[in-house]
């Protein structure tokens, strides 16, 4: 609820992924379940292809968000430490399309065309699971310092289908069809380092994450391409299926700095990072000749990351003993310089998509607080926009004059509701157990 505003003054077991650190400054040790997240997400799509059709679809589903708990080593007194699991990334995009029989196509016109059926779709699908180990050293009173240690399990996937089957006004029909698929699969290492200070009643944070270890990768992928009806000459079988590919993910390094700030009984939580710039490489190289075959761009999965700077505030305004009101608004700009996308790699224009754009996240909802432990109830709301310049291109050898570039406005809205436990269960049986 807070938006991640939390790196100098996380008091709950999230401080494992924003600030490690802060476990050493925590007075009491607890089991949580942060826990269950429903979210609804809506996709808008204006203007589709550049005509006046308006489309949307949404999904609701449960998604798990952390599970952590503290726990000591009786050798390492002083020390402290905490396990998480964490799903860091979970989407699911996918967009659909069906023209029914058209008399008058809306992009790209065949010679002498007389009808046409158009079927596009496309869908990308990422999962990251992080399984971390938190450790962190009081080395006075009032400043700690912490590391986490994460292991990541992260897989991409993208399809994308094309077809196209018109009827000239002789009666002889003209097929297109264009199917692509690609799956990346990597393990490797997050670590993340932080320090915390309280002077007099203000909370401070900072925190460093390295970029991504790579341990074990893996990545495939399958083109087809076929095109028949317009002559022998230009009619064409293209297929590519190459295997394991060489590929990489590669993610910036990061820093930020935050504070909690005491206003009576109420905190104001400020934030601030920075990401830094990546290179332009590929995820997923392609081997010589698959981009000829298959009529691809010699370099369809490259990535390029600007630096990029980040912001945001939030509340905790007290009310009662046993009820808070949290608030909060946080920025998130893209990086992405040049972004990978399936309608990039079937269009030969290279044309920018980007449903991964500029994001704004607010936040509100309660915390209340009981005998046996906490409950945070509320909602997050993020949204952004773009508009798809592209060009759906049957190849018939017929100069392209600019007539097939088409628009299409998206929209995105996603609301999450959050239900959160904190329980504290070990801490009143441990006061009971003997001293020994």
């Amino acid at each position: 609820l807070l938006n991640g505003n939390v790196t100098g003054s996380a008091n709950d077991l999230g401080l494992t992924f924003y600030n490690p650190a802060r476990l050493a400054l925590l007075d009491k040790p607890s089991f949580v379940i942060a826990g269950k997240a429903y979210e609804w997400s809506k996709y808008s799509f204006k203007d589709v292809l550049g005509t006046s059709i308006y489309l949307n679809t949404s999904n609701f589903n449960g998604i798990p968000s952390i599970v952590a708990g503290t726990f000591n080593l009786k050798f390492l007194p002083k020390h402290k430490f905490a396990f998480a699991i964490i799903s860091r990334y979970r989407s699911d995009i996918s967009i659909n399309y069906t023209s029914g029989i058209q008399e008058t196509p809306e992009f790209d016109p065949i010679e002498n065309e007389a009808r046409r059926f158009t079927d596009l779709g496309f869908r990308k699908v990422l999962r990251d699971e992080w399984y971390g180990i938190t450790w962190s050293y009081p080395i006075k009173e009032n400043f700690s310092i912490g590391l986490s240690l994460f292991g990541s399990m992260y897989r991409k996937n993208g399809m994308s289908k094309v077809f196209v089957s018109a009827e000239r006004m002789d009666n002889s029909v003209v097929s297109y069809s264009n199917n692509f698929s690609y799956s990346q699969k990597t393990y490797g290492l997050f670590l993340k380092m932080g320090l915390a200070w309280r002077l007099s009643n203000i909370d401070i944070g900072a925190s460093f994450s390295l970029p991504f270890i790579s341990v074990k990768d893996k990545a495939s992928l399958r083109s087809e391409e076929f095109l028949s009806g317009i002559s022998p000459e230009q009619d064409y079988f293209a297929f590519a299926d190459p295997g394991d590919l060489e590929n990489k993910r590669r993610t910036a390094a990061s820093f930020s700095i935050g504070a909690g700030i005491p206003i009576g009984k109420s905190t104001i939580h400020l934030d601030g990072s920075w990401h830094s710039k990546l290179d332009r490489y590929q995820r997923i190289v392609l081997p010589e000749g698959v981009a000829e075959a298959t009529n691809l761009d010699p370099k369809p999965f490259e990535e390029e990351f600007e630096s990029v700077i980040n912001f945001g505030a939030g509340l905790d305004l007290y009310v009662s003993p046993s009820l808070k009101i949290i608030s909060s608004f946080s920025s998130d700009f893209s990086a992405r310089n040049s972004s990978v996308n399936l309608i990039d790699v079937i269009d030969q224009n290279q044309s920018d998509f980007k449903l991964e754009d500029d994001y704004w996240h607010f936040g509100l909802g309660t915390d209340l607080k009981l005998k046996w432990g906490h409950i945070v109830l509320g909602t997050t709301y993020s949204s952004t926009s773009n508009t798809v310049v592209d060009d759906i291109d049957i190849p018939d050898g017929t100069p392209d004059d600019g007539t097939s570039d088409v628009l299409t406005k998206i929209k995105f809205e996603r609301w999450r509701f959050i239900i959160g436990l904190e329980i504290p269960i070990l801490e009143k049986k441990i006061k009971g157990l003997p001293a020994k």
